[in-house]
């Protein structure tokens, strides 16, 4: 994967969650968010190949601009317990998943969701 590959699907990724909170929440903007920070986001981005398959978690970290949001939000012994938990493997596995996460929610926050009503 390259940086444009990864950003792509990163804004591809939120399209269509915008989407499909719409579509689920009858266009309304307050809940189709609550829908998409509640479960959609998250669920989303666990299935994610990117995250299941340890091949890709140094190319998401490499790309992203969030690869500090797992040891800026869930500190050092979080980053300690994942390590112990599974090795290094487990470790940029959580990484990756967080970093990709952050990426996708920020770029959530700059549709305009109206103009997936219309």
């Amino acid at each position: 994967m390259n940086n444009q590959e990864y950003w792509t699907e990163v804004r591809d990724i939120a399209k269509t969650l915008i989407e499909e909170a719409m579509a689920e929440m009858d266009n309304d903007v307050d809940e189709a968010i609550e829908l998409i920070n509640d479960t959609l986001l998250h669920e989303t981005i666990d299935g994610h190949q990117w995250v299941i398959y340890c091949s890709y978690n140094l190319d998401v970290i490499q790309h992203s601009d969030n690869a500090d949001y797992y040891s800026d939000n869930f500190g050092a012994e979080q980053l300690a317990a994942s390590l112990e938990e599974g090795g290094l493997s487990t470790l940029h596995c959580h990484i990756a998943f967080w970093a990709l996460y952050a990426d996708v929610q920020d770029a959530i926050a700059t549709y305009d969701f109206e103009e997936v009503v219309a």
